[in-house]
């Protein structure tokens, strides 16, 4: 464990929170006993950054505003101090037409998020999108993949049966290209985007922004999307849930699951009952 924490940033889905629910409570008392003790606090999400994003803070009733925000895999950054979006390595339009060749034939629906989720384009409207306009009020519109292609992204966001994995997994491999990476971001989710991009890249910046050092910085993630922020972060946990990758590439992993509150307690037992 690192011997002093000034930041901590932490996905959310599979994470601090079960998938689209809400923090789990002992996770939330040690972010706010952190917080109150002038630690930094921020997520690091594979979503796009909008106000959506940055109201969860108030949803999650932590009683005050993320000192920053990661989005889109390290695409996105907003922080305090600089009180805008920056955004880093978009996927160009050349990368998003050669992966679109193959993609159409999958059969899967492809989502671009153009503006925040008050601009998404798709290739087709299912549950998924529908669920994401219910949620979070999206704006959704359906396009063609000439259309889709046509304006630089963050990422390509596939979602598919998980049962389809095998099936995904061995294309993606048969059509590698240097020009974009996919991650695994959830069970029957894949995204596209520059194989420069990762969310360590963004914690990186913060840290020059915010002047708070790499190595106080304490960060929490459980899929392929969280490996750079659990590389980069001073100290880096994978919950016990995680993929094999993240669990390889952390410092420590937790020994409960996000189910059972896995932050929360593994902030309790290493680092209030240790210091």
């Amino acid at each position: 464990m690192i011997r002093k924490i000034s930041a901590m940033a932490a996905d959310i889905d599979g994470t601090l929170t079960m998938k689209g629910g809400d923090l789990m409570p002992l996770t939330k008392q040690a972010i706010q006993r952190l917080h109150k003790e002038g630690v930094k606090f921020g997520i690091a999400s594979g979503r796009p950054l909008d106000d959506r994003t940055k109201n969860r803070a108030e949803e999650w009733g932590l009683g005050f505003d993320f000192d920053m925000m990661i989005g889109m895999n390290g695409g996105d950054l907003w922080t305090a101090e600089m009180k805008e979006i920056k955004h880093y390595y978009l996927l160009g339009t050349d990368a998003m037409k050669e992966i679109m060749q193959w993609l159409v034939y999958l059969n899967v629906n492809a989502i671009s998020y153009i503006h925040g989720y008050d601009e998404i384009w798709c290739l087709s409207m299912d549950p998924f999108m529908e669920d994401s306009i219910r949620r979070n009020h999206s704006h959704v519109e359906v396009v063609s993949p000439e259309k889709f292609c046509s304006v630089p992204t963050g990422k390509i966001e596939v979602h598919y049966a998980p049962e389809r994995e095998a099936e995904i997994n061995r294309v993606i491999a048969e059509h590698r290209s240097s020009a974009w990476s996919a991650v695994k971001t959830f069970t029957g989710t894949i995204e596209f985007q520059d194989p420069r991009l990762n969310k360590g890249i963004a914690l990186k910046e913060y840290s020059a922004i915010s002047g708070i050092p790499m190595n106080e910085i304490i960060a929490f993630g459980d899929m392929d999307n969280d490996l750079g922020l659990l590389k980069e972060a001073g100290w880096g946990v994978c919950l016990a849930n995680g993929c094999q990758a993240c669990r390889k590439a952390a410092d420590a992993v937790t020994e409960h699951t996000v189910e059972e509150d896995g932050v929360g307690h593994y902030l309790e037992d290493h680092w209030f009952n240790q210091k």
